[in-house]
């Protein structure tokens, strides 16, 4: 069962690509839009800083990789992510040099892993399927329906909106564990010979507006290193129907801004 809903899929990477897109939750509705492009999406949920670096290490090992998109979003080096990331999957891509000891790499890579019952995470999951889908009859014989984020008021959007806001930024300075992470998948990058471009997603109209100034400088680590970076914080501002919450593309709002961001990327980047 954890196989199939928490490990299955997330260790999907075609390493035929030479050109790859690392990102959280916000890179996933593009999908395999990207392949059109010549770009393979390696996007996760909850995906941290930590688990792009362990990506980025094993696409060097095993593919010829000549450019890397990521994204530098305003909560990417949220102290968040220090606990809301996937270290435990990612450990699939992981190499015995990113452990202290080799008996760290082979507990971490392989018997909590594989293990369920030396996984917190996998208890909690199982827990969670047990309660809230084999036990909510509710949820038996179709599809559940969901609220998209244009049909919400302007009220329960700002609601929902500042819930996201107090959790990425709920401390006043970003992770030193996550800034690291970011600063070592630049030089990593830059030692490899490494194209490396920023990526900031779009946001919805609302949260736009109340995110304000609110921002860990992902973009700004970018800049200070002569690394360029593409802001689409702005672009859907009066498109909530391609929005599937505050801060998400839908795989409609995905499959566009997947042609507009690599038409744009043509004109300014060979």
């Amino acid at each position: 069962m954890i196989r199939g809903f928490y490990i299955k899929g997330y260790d999907d990477v075609d390493l035929s690509f030479s050109e790859y897109l690392l990102a959280d939750s916000h890179g996933t509705p593009l999908g395999d839009f990207t392949e059109i492009h010549e770009v393979h999406n390696f996007s996760g949920q909850s995906d941290s800083y930590l688990d792009m670096e362990r990506k980025l290490k094993y696409l060097i090992r095993n593919a010829h990789v000549n450019r890397i998109y990521i994204s530098v979003d305003d909560h990417t080096l949220s102290p968040t992510r220090e606990d809301q990331n996937n270290l435990d999957r990612s450990s699939f891509y992981a190499d015995q040099d990113d452990y202290p000891d080799y008996g760290a790499f082979i507990y971490n890579k392989y018997l909590k892993y594989y293990c369920v019952f030396l996984n917190d995470r996998y208890s909690l999951i199982i827990k969670n399927f047990l309660q809230d889908e084999l036990f909510d009859f509710s949820k038996w014989g179709g599809v559940r329906s969901k609220a998209s984020w244009e049909d919400l008021d302007i009220a329960e959007q700002k609601e929902k909106s500042l819930d996201r806001i107090e959790n990425y930024f709920d401390e006043p300075l970003p992770s030193n564990i996550m800034t690291e992470a970011l600063k070592r998948i630049i030089l990593i990058c830059e030692s490899n010979d490494i194209d490396l471009i920023g990526l900031r997603f779009p946001l919805s109209k609302t949260y736009y507006g109340m995110l304000a100034e609110e921002s860990y400088g992902a973009d700004t680590l970018f800049i200070k290193n002569n690394i360029f970076v593409i802001d689409f914080d702005d672009l859907f501002l009066e498109q909530d129907s391609l929005f599937s919450d505050m801060d998400h593309l839908d795989r409609e709002g995905g499959e566009i801004f997947v042609d507009i961001l690599f038409d744009s990327l043509d004109n300014v980047w060979p």
